[in-house]
């Protein structure tokens, strides 16, 4: 059962061509690469871009590049050789932390980055990583974070709001080291991210009481040289299906994250011992969540799956179904033009008039007009654009004018979406 949406042009995305061109290419049943071998040099270096702000450079790097210009295949097999150097600095960094942890006496386990591999990639060395992902219960949170800054990390000047985040301001410590252009540096710090909760009903307004048994069936994992707590496979596989649809709620992009768990579902489609203790060890309102996710990783991906977890897709509510029926590509869209599609499946898991007042707030009326880090650039789609020359004066405006123009257009095409959506189904 592989139903991607892009399987043909006639039922992919409206994205740009030479994005549609990679997801042909990391389709995992009938793969085709052959559009990405017609495209120009000049479309090269788009792909690239995307794929470096997707997480998707190293997924890219790992399909065969024959046919490939001579030059994309020199950089993605520097990346490749880069990030694997570049995984001695994640181990040197982990030992520091997880040292500093046990002597204050904390209990931690890791999430997502490395505890990833194998399952949900190969080797830890074929995954870009960037920070370390620990969870501590709340109530050690604050000694974890003098442990850390005890050995030199602390909170990152950057201007970020962190209202919506299910972790504390990102621990960092820079030292001498300086960017050059290298997403993959080897000598490239790692930043730590302290996460409070595994599923945030403060920010979503859904409760889900079986997240809090996670932490109880924590387990090790031998990886490389090093031994690391992290969640037991059942659960972590939830807890990657519920991160995707916190993110889709979120309008962040999650495109590498579905990646992973597609591969996951199509190398464990056989694994009938699995997929019986993912039945009997999590509840069935559990299901109605993890579908969301493995609906995406086959539509977008083309992956197998088990009979248990087309049936999980099949149980989801018909208003569910819809949804992805109708929104599933433009929860991709959302890469390179704003939309708040997803607002409209969130709904459909709140019954509390006031919770799902809070959702649509969010989403249609902004708090404030998000701050730019400098007047001198403007941030979008995840790139930063060079200003045009015009006084600072002019470029603020002209940034809120813009700003606020997009809010109120993303605002009114949510509106229609939705309600050609609605109307829709009563037909």
């Amino acid at each position: 059962m592989n139903e991607s949406i892009f399987k043909t042009e006639e039922t992919a995305p409206r994205i740009p061509s030479e994005i549609k061109a990679l997801f042909f290419a990391l389709q995992l049943s009938d793969p085709d690469p052959t559009p990405l071998k017609r495209l120009s040099d000049e479309v090269w270096a788009n792909v690239l871009a995307f794929c470096k702000t997707a997480n998707l450079t190293l997924p890219l790097a790992l399909l065969p590049m024959e046919g490939f210009p001579d030059w994309v295949v020199e950089r993605l097999t520097a990346n490749l050789s880069d990030n694997a150097l570049r995984f001695d600095r994640v181990k040197a960094t982990y030992r520091e932390v997880a040292e500093a942890l046990e002597r204050a006496g904390v209990e931690h386990i890791v999430i997502k980055g490395i505890t990833q591999s194998p399952d949900y990639v190969a080797d830890p060395r074929l995954r870009a990583q960037s920070d370390i992902d620990i969870f501590c219960p709340p109530e050690n949170i604050e000694a974890a974070h003098g442990a850390l800054t005890a050995i030199g990390y602390e909170p990152s000047p950057e201007k970020v709001s962190y209202a919506l985040a299910d972790h504390k301001a990102t621990l960092v410590r820079y030292g001498d080291w300086r960017w050059r252009g290298n997403a993959f540096d080897p000598e490239m710090p790692l930043s730590i991210e302290l996460h409070f909760c595994l599923w945030n009903p403060r920010v979503s307004q859904i409760d889900i009481p079986e997240v809090e048994l996670f932490w109880e069936r924590r387990t090790r994992r031998e990886l490389d040289d090093l031994s690391i707590p992290c969640l037991d496979p059942i659960h972590h596989l939830a807890y990657l299906t519920l991160h995707i649809l916190r993110n889709l709620f979120l309008g962040e992009w999650i495109v590498h994250h579905v990646r992973e768990l597609a591969l996951f579902l199509h190398s464990h489609s056989e694994d009938e011992e699995f997929w019986r203790l993912w039945n009997q060890i999590n509840s069935p309102s559990l299901g109605p969540f993890a579908a969301i996710a493995f609906y995406l990783a086959r539509a977008w991906f083309g992956c197998r799956l088990h009979p248990l977890v087309a049936l999980e897709i099949d149980r989801l509510p018909a208003t569910r179904k819809s949804w992805l029926e109708c929104f599933s590509g433009s929860v991709l869209k959302i890469m390179f033009e704003r939309n708040q599609d997803a607002m409209w499946l969130h709904l459909t898991y709140l019954s509390s008039r006031s919770r799902r007042w809070r959702i649509i707030k969010r989403n249609l009326i902004p708090a404030r007009i998000a701050p730019i880090s400098s007047i001198s650039v403007q941030l979008r789609n995840k790139r930063l654009l060079p200003s045009v020359g015009r006084p600072l004066w002019q470029q603020y405006i002209f940034f809120l004018i813009s700003r606020s123009a997009g809010y109120v257009r993303a605002d009114s095409i949510t509106l229609w979406r939705g309600l050609c959506w609605r109307l829709s189904r009563a037909f």
